[in-house]
């Protein structure tokens, strides 16, 4: 156990200088490339089949990283294996935080991106969050920059009567999409899901049209949350408390 956290330690330290190095030693994008539409699009996927286009430096040191941390990437839902990319300027964010009321707790974790790779603002994609009473409960995220300009991650979250294993992924053209044990939300018609485990082992959920782009504040952005009437109706019964 010991062993299996500092690994997980060092690769969440190795991820993020990773990240902070996308963020800092990229290419910069052109105006004409930040508009994406169809032909953007394609002319990126084109991109990405040329071999001169690709980062060289950056696919060898994802093999490198593979090869250390196999096991890790092979625990998530998707195994994240090394591929050729072509250049890119993107830097992805991944925030975990708890919501703690008396006995009830809500893990939960942002995916988003910066505005650019020179900015702190962090545009959030998806705000998921799974009903618990444990705050210790396990939640795992890898958040990925690999398929620029879309936005990718996964992640597990572990609790007592029940497993969630989630992929998300975020098209620059608006749409985007959670997969969740084989539940796809649409996040078009909301970027907040919350996950209600269940004692029988299924799960009850809400979508909610609200996200902390939308407050100054994330602390504001919980207080909304834990207020929502669709929430609290859900809280009244412990049978969804897990």
């Amino acid at each position: 156990m010991i062993k299996k956290l500092l690994i997980i330690t060092i690769f969440g330290i190795l991820l993020q200088s990773c990240q902070e190095s996308e963020k800092s030693d990229s290419v910069a994008r052109t105006q004409e490339e930040k508009k994406w539409d169809i032909e953007t699009l394609n002319h990126r996927a084109v991109q990405h089949l040329d071999a001169t286009k690709w980062d060289m430096k950056l696919f060898n040191q994802d093999i490198e990283t593979y090869n250390m941390y196999s096991e890790i990437f092979q625990s998530y839902p998707l195994n994240k294996s090394p591929f050729p990319v072509a250049e890119y300027d993107y830097a992805v964010s991944s925030i975990p935080f708890l919501i703690e009321m008396d006995s009830t707790v809500f893990k939960g974790v942002r995916i988003g991106e910066y505005e650019n790779p020179e900015s702190e603002k962090i545009i959030d994609k998806l705000t998921l969050l799974v009903l618990t009473n444990d705050k210790d409960a396990e939640e795992t995220t890898l958040v990925d920059s690999r398929n620029y300009p879309y936005l990718t991650a996964q992640g597990i979250f572990k609790v007592i009567s029940n497993e969630f294993d989630w992929v998300f992924s975020a098209s620059p053209d608006g749409f985007s999409t959670l997969l969740l044990n084989m539940k796809l939300f649409d996040l078009r018609f909301g970027e907040t899901i919350i996950i209600y485990p269940q004692t029988d082992k299924s799960f009850l959920y809400e979508q909610i049209k609200d996200s902390p782009n939308n407050y100054g504040d994330f602390e504001d952005f919980k207080k909304s949350l834990v207020n929502n009437p669709k929430v609290k109706k859900q809280l009244i019964s412990e049978k969804n408390i897990n």
